[in-house]
């Protein structure tokens, strides 16, 4: 139990710390903002991430099933869809606003740039989301246990709650990393513009 508590605990913190760390960055030359840019546009616009994005778009919970331990772990990843799928819409906005052109490279120049503490909040949160997913991709074994001691008309829905949670956990999690990496290189050209 302690083991399980302390994994996703380390990995909040690392996380944490390395969008910290980001936070601190220098002023950046031409180069090194265009290989930040290219870096941010592989996340965004790669085909695999945009194919992720598409199911966790058509991810729906299923209903509850009366075992507890599985009805948590259901909801949680429904949690995790809707702020994916919120930060997914955000990110390109942000994006925009901070280089002054789109994704795809249109320019717009009128948009508010964000401050710095609106994309350190948001990797902060996503951190969290991370820690999260890893918390409920933890606890998927002891679910099932609790699956075998469930009634026979318990155990097919929750049978089918936790196959939601083992099939969209693990697509949730890369992309929530994709968007911490995005916004982190946010942060970096944000600090580096020293306008903030």
């Amino acid at each position: 139990m302690l083991k399980r508590m302390i994994f996703p605990s380390a990995i909040f913190v690392g996380l944490l710390f390395s969008t910290l760390q980001i936070s601190y960055a220098q002023e950046m030359t031409a180069d090194e903002l265009a290989a930040v840019k290219a870096q941010m546009l592989t996340e965004l616009k790669d085909q695999a991430a945009l194919e992720r994005k598409a199911k966790i778009e058509k991810m729906v919970p299923p209903k509850s099933s009366g075992v507890q331990s599985v009805d948590n772990l259901a909801t949680g990843v429904g949690v995790l869809v809707v702020s994916t799928n919120e930060n997914t819409k955000l990110i390109p906005e942000l994006y925009k606003r901070t280089l002054g052109e789109s994704v795809d490279g249109n320019a717009d120049l009128t948009v508010k740039k964000p401050k710095l503490d609106e994309l350190v909040s948001l990797a902060g949160n996503i951190t969290a989301q991370i820690a999260s997913t890893n918390a409920i991709i933890a606890a998927i074994p002891d679910a099932s246990s609790d699956i075998s001691k469930a009634s026979p008309m318990q155990a097919p829905k929750a049978t089918k709650a936790l196959n939601f949670v083992k099939e969209n956990a693990p697509i949730i999690l890369p992309e929530l990393q994709s968007n911490l990496n995005v916004v982190n290189n946010l942060i970096k050209v944000v600090k580096s513009s020293k306008n903030y």
